[in-house]
């Protein structure tokens, strides 16, 4: 594999331990690997810990080669989440803020969290777990935050590079991001897999492009919630990770993309505990419905080429029309 001996090693991930915690590792353990990351536990006397160390950029996929790891924004959201009781990992150190002289002398990016028990939910969610995660969106979004879209890498405040609503939507999710790219719809894949359906996604581009206006709420967003980001202990959550695609867009797009993976009544136990106002959780419910359509041509897209995950697409786009269109014509 072309750069695999620039990957971190045991040694290089126990002296970042010590840097951030004073502590030295009884067992380090690989969990896992990322577009941009290479995760660890380190396991101690004193606790276990999650270090995040950079995957250089010749050892990763051309597509992604220039991706930032976004350890300082991970950062700020997870010490603004911890001041509020999140159930999110506590941030120990970046090698940005680590007080003592960097471990690896620069050669990666790296970051230190505490480490969070618990399992990806297999087979769907269980109602309290999807619950708890609405109580943790709820938490997240409502973090002050300035500008829009993919975030700028600092420790100190949660602030969007893109200076609009639509910048901030193509920040993250461009150049496959229907109909904010700018693209006819008939160019568009989805013409292809699924020409039944073009007529009736046509009609929802005007409301799709409000989101793009004021005064259209934003909020600092996980953006991905799939299982792997979840963790579930005896069906509670016990915490959300990886906030390397935070973006600040409309809250919407993190209920659309939970619906998407877990399904729409799913989405209905997550908003019992989002909020207890029952306007508030028609709001975010029409908003998530519109918005799903958006992500599910994005995955149309993005999963060209592999037949499961295209049919899953379409699944979900073809069960989301309808409420996208009801919702449209009734003004939400």
């Amino acid at each position: 594999m072309p750069g695999l001996g620039t990957l971190a090693d045991a040694p290089a991930v126990a002296r970042i331990l010590h840097a951030a915690t004073g502590e030295e590792p009884d067992e380090l353990r690989l969990v896992g690997q990322g577009v941009t990351t290479i995760g660890w536990r380190a396991d101690t006397a004193r606790g276990s810990y999650a270090v995040l160390v950079e995957r250089p950029p010749e050892a990763r996929d051309a597509r992604a080669r220039n991706e930032p790891t976004q350890y300082a924004a991970r950062q700020a959201i997870l010490e603004a989440l911890a001041e509020r009781g999140a159930r999110s990992p506590r941030p120990v150190a970046t090698a940005r803020t680590v007080d003592a002289r960097d471990p690896v002398d620069g050669r990666w990016d790296w970051m230190v969290t505490t480490w969070t028990e618990g399992e990806p939910p297999r087979d769907g969610i269980a109602d309290e777990a999807a619950r708890d995660l609405g109580r943790e969106l709820a938490l997240l979004h409502a973090l002050p935050v300035e500008g829009f879209g993919r975030l700028a890498d600092e420790a100190d405040r949660i602030r969007g590079l893109a200076a609009d609503r639509e910048a901030g939507i193509l920040s993250r999710w461009a150049p496959e991001a229907w109909p904010y790219d700018g693209r006819a719809l008939l160019s568009h894949p989805i013409v292809g897999v699924a020409p039944q359906l073009v007529t009736t996604i046509a009609a929802l581009r005007s409301g799709l492009m409000r989101f793009a206006e004021e005064p259209t709420q934003v909020a600092v967003c996980h953006t991905d919630l799939n299982a792997s980001h979840l963790r579930v202990v005896d069906g509670r959550l016990s915490g959300l990770i990886d906030f390397g695609d935070a973006a600040i867009v409309p809250p919407g797009f993190d209920l659309a993309s939970f619906a998407y993976y877990f399904g729409w009544p799913a989405l209905e136990r997550l908003l019992e505990g989002y909020t207890s106002n029952s306007i508030l959780r028609e709001i975010r419910l029409a908003e998530a419905h519109q918005l799903a359509v958006m992500l599910a041509l994005q995955k149309v897209e993005k999963h060209r080429g592999n037949e499961e995950r295209l049919a899953q697409a379409v699944a979900f786009l073809e069960e989301t029309l309808p409420r996208a269109v009801r919702r449209d014509q009734r003004g939400l």
